[in-house]
């Protein structure tokens, strides 16, 4: 038998039907961006804020900035959600019969959002909330100790702080891929789904946690590949315009860099995200195929 994250990978690269949720996925769910340029929720509240500060005052710009992070947030949650459960919808009927167009998998799915979405949405928050945490602790931490007299305290603080994400990552992660997937497929309550997510961690430990690494690996050697590339195009292209005297030229060869880069990076984030969520549908079903009592799919 095709060994699942074979099977997740040969979805994400040769199968075109994921690719429209994959894509949506990837502009509302991808962190690439947030980790390389430092776009996402919060880039729009510094927008807003640097806007509005001279016209509204420091408290009300920062109401605002926080209302259009939040929006935002929001937004683009409300979005890879629905490609989420598109994915999730393609790829489980893929294991038995012909893979589902996006619209098909919509019509299908679109009942059960609900559920899907408030499944996922406790992870995320938790996230967002421990990735800002040290900003925060920054800013105490610069009053209390503004010269850094004490290192090692402050090293050991943020290698808690890292090793809590890495853990609320897996535990609360893992839990909420399973039970989002639940909540869609098997058609349980927010609660039983998260029961549920959480029993298949417990008793399949290791191997959610392979899963949890090959997904973890494919974010890294994306965000690798992006970064290099990011900083290579932008000087490749800087060197080649150099040689050119002609102002038309010289835009040109930096529209066509930039153009290549940007259908790397989407292209590129596109993939991760069909290969992560087909990896989770599909551990997810075996796991309930092989579990006690495993409750039908509808």
């Amino acid at each position: 038998m095709e060994p699942d994250y074979r099977r997740a990978l040969r979805y994400a690269l040769g199968e075109r039907r994921l690719w429209t949720a994959g894509l949506l996925a990837a502009v509302a769910l991808g962190e690439a961006w947030w980790v390389i340029y430092g776009w996402g929720p919060e880039y729009l509240g510094e927008s807003w804020r640097h806007a509005l500060g001279e016209r509204m005052g420091d408290a009300a710009s920062l109401v605002a900035s926080l209302t259009a992070a939040v929006a935002a947030f929001a937004v683009l949650k409300a979005v890879g959600y629905m490609a989420e459960m598109v994915l999730v919808r393609q790829v489980a009927q893929g294991m038995r019969s012909e893979i589902p167009g996006f619209t098909e998998a919509f019509s299908a799915s679109r009942g059960r959002y609900i559920h899907l979405a408030a499944a996922l949405l406790p992870r995320d928050a938790l996230r967002a909330l421990l990735v800002y945490l040290p900003v925060p602790l920054l800013a105490l931490w610069k009053r209390w100790d503004p010269l850094l007299d004490h290192l090692l305290l402050y090293m050991a603080v943020f290698m808690a702080w890292f090793a809590l994400l890495v853990a609320a990552d897996f535990l609360v992660g893992v839990t909420a891929a399973l039970a989002a997937r639940g909540a869609l497929l098997m058609r349980q309550g927010v609660r039983e789904a998260w029961r549920r997510g959480w029993g298949l961690l417990r008793s399949n430990a290791a191997r959610c946690l392979a899963v949890w690494l090959q997904v973890l690996a494919a974010d890294l050697v994306f965000l690798v590949l992006a970064w290099t590339l990011s900083a290579l195009v932008p000087w490749g292209a800087g060197m080649a315009s150099d040689l050119l005297r002609v102002a038309p030229l010289r835009w040109l060869v930096h529209a066509m860099a930039y153009a290549v880069l940007a259908a790397f990076l989407v292209g590129g984030q596109t993939a991760v995200q069909c290969y992560r969520s087909s990896l989770w549908t599909l551990t997810y079903i075996r796991l309930e195929e092989t579990g006690d009592n495993p409750p039908p799919c509808r």
